[in-house]
C-alpha cells in the first residue's frame, strides 16, 4: 500500500519549511464564483515555451463577434473580478486593443498575460488608454525567446527589468511575473525573490510555477472514452521523466532569499484536499528590509469584503495599493502576524526615523503546483481553479482545453498492467 506522503507530493520532512493548511485561509472561489477568468482570443504565438499546456495554432485567431459571445457567455456563467486575456500570444491578435476595451466595458479588469515580445511602449500606452488594468509577463529560461536563448534565470533578470521598467514609466499598471520553474531552475529561485524585492516599487506580484509534464513513456496510459491514445502530440508532453517539483520545494528556495516571507492562502486539490495547488503570500516592507507577511486573516478579510462589497473575490489590486505598506498595519486589528510587522517597524523607527519618511510597499508571491496526476491515475487539479476558460458554452479548465478541443471530453489516466 502507499504512504500518504507517497500519493502527496507536497509532504516534506523538513519542520522548518513545512506548510500547514490549516494556517492559511482556504480561498473560497468556485467555478462559479472566482476572483479570475481566462478569456483566449487566439491559440498562436510567436515563441514556444516548453511544459506549455496549449498547442500553437496559426489559425485559431478569433473574430471580434466570437470573442464578444464568449466573454457575455463566461461572464454569465462566472462573476469574476479580472479577466486574463491569454492564449496563445494574443498581443498577436490584430484586434487586441478592441478586445481589452470590450472587456473593460464590463466593469472587469483585463490584465493581459504575455511573453512581451509584440510590447513596446506605444502599444503599452494604447492598451492603458482601453482600459487594460495590468499585464503578467511569462519569462523563463525553457523559452525560444529570440536573443535570450540559453540565458539562465538570473540572467533573465535583465529581460524582466525592461519589462518592468516600460510598465513603471507608463504608471498606474499592475506589473506581475510569472516563472515556470523546472528542476535546473530551482537554484536560482533566490535569486528571483531578490530581484522582486529590489524592485518592490514597480513589480505588484512575482509567481513561480512548478512544472508539470506528461510522461510519454511513464507509469499510466492514456484513454478518451475507453479508446487509448498517443499523448506525444501534446505541448506538455515529455517522453523523458521530469522531477515534479512541489510547492513546498519552492517555498523553501524563497526563504532562503526572504526567511520572514510566509504564505497566507491557499487553494487545495479536486482530490487531496490538503495539497497546495496555488498558495499566496504578500510581504511587507522596502528595498533593504522586509518587515514580515501578511498572516491568513487578512486575506480573508480582504477577499470577503470585496466580495460584499463589489460581488466579486479579489484579484489584481490598484498599484497605488501596493506602494501604500502602512495601511495594512490597520489590518493588525484582526491579524497577529500584521501586528507583529507593525510593532517591528516601529522599533526599527525609533533607531532609524528616517523610515517614517521611506515608502513602504507590499508585494505578492504566489507558489503553483499544477495538476498532478497520483499514482492510481487520479488527477488532482486545482479545487476552485482560477483560469477556467470557454469551451461550447462550457466552463473547463485552461490547462486541459487541448483535450476537449481535439477529442471532446478530458484525458483520463490508467496505471501500467505491471
Amino acid at each position: 500500500m502507499k504512504s500518504k506522503n507517497e500519493l502527496n507530493p507536497n509532504k516534506t520532512e523538513d519542520p522548518f519549511f513545512h506548510i500547514d493548511p490549516k494556517s492559511l485561509f482556504r480561498l473560497p472561489w468556485t467555478r462559479a464564483d472566482n476572483a479570475m477568468t481566462w478569456l483566449e482570443p487566439t491559440r498562436k504565438c510567436n515563441i514556444s515555451c516548453e511544459a506549455c499546456f496549449a498547442i500553437n495554432d496559426p489559425n485559431s485567431e478569433k473574430p471580434l463577434s466570437r470573442i464578444k459571445k464568449e466573454l457575455e457567455t463566461m461572464l454569465y456563467l462566472r462573476r469574476c473580478d479580472a479577466v486574463l486575456i491569454a492564449g496563445g500570444e494574443p498581443l498577436t491578435h490584430p484586434n487586441i486593443v478592441e478586445i481589452t476595451s470590450m472587456i473593460k466595458a464590463h466593469n472587469v479588469k483585463p490584465v493581459i498575460i504575455t511573453n512581451g515580445v509584440n510590447l513596446d511602449s506605444k502599444l503599452v500606452k494604447e492598451l492603458k488608454k482601453a482600459g487594460a488594468h495590468g499585464f503578467t509577463f511569462h519569462v523563463d529560461s525553457h523559452q525560444s525567446r529570440p536573443g535570450w536563448e540559453g540565458k539562465s534565470e538570473k540572467e533573465l533578470n535583465e529581460l524582466r527589468q525592461y519589462f518592468a521598467d516600460m510598465l513603471y514609466h507608463e504608471g498606474k499598471l499592475i506589473c506581475s511575473f510569472n516563472t515556470t520553474v523546472f528542476p535546473d531552475a530551482l537554484p536560482y529561485i533566490p535569486d528571483l525573490i531578490e530581484w522582486s524585492q529590489q524592485n518592490v516599487d514597480k513589480v505588484n506580484i512575482f509567481s513561480l510555477i512548478a512544472v508539470r509534464l506528461m510522461e510519454t513513456n511513464g507509469s499510466l496510459e492514456y484513454y478518451v472514452q475507453n479508446r487509448k491514445i498517443d499523448l506525444s502530440w501534446m505541448a506538455y508532453s515529455s517522453a523523458k521523466p521530469i522531477e515534479k517539483l512541489s510547492t513546498h520545494q519552492i517555498y523553501q528556495q524563497v526563504k532562503k532569499a526572504m526567511p520572514e516571507f510566509e504564505l497566507c492562502a491557499y487553494l487545495g486539490g479536486t482530490v487531496l484536499p490538503d495539497s497546495l495547488k496555488w498558495t499566496i503570500g504578500c510581504w511587507v516592507g522596502n528595498k533593504k528590509r522586509v518587515f514580515g507577511s501578511m498572516g491568513y486573516k487578512s486575506m480573508e478579510i480582504l477577499q470577503n469584503f470585496h466580495h460584499l462589497i463589489k460581488g466579486t473575490y479579489l484579484a489584481y489590486t490598484k498599484p497605488a495599493l501596493n506602494r501604500k505598506g502602512r495601511l495594512m498595519f490597520l489590518l493588525g486589528l484582526f491579524d497577529p502576524s500584521l501586528r507583529k510587522i507593525a510593532k517591528k517597524y516601529l522599533l526599527f523607527t525609533l533607531r532609524k526615523p528616517q523610515l517614517l519618511f521611506t515608502r513602504i510597499y507590499s508585494q505578492t508571491i504566489n507558489i503553483m503546483q499544477p495538476i498532478d496526476i497520483l499514482p492510481n491515475g487520479e488527477a488532482d487539479t486545482c479545487d476552485g481553479c482560477p483560469n477556467i476558460t470557454l469551451w461550447k458554452d462550457r466552463l473547463v479548465s485552461s490547462c486541459r482545453l487541448d483535450d476537449y478541443i481535439k477529442y471532446g471530453s478530458p484525458i483520463y489516466f490508467i496505471p501500467k498492467i505491471k
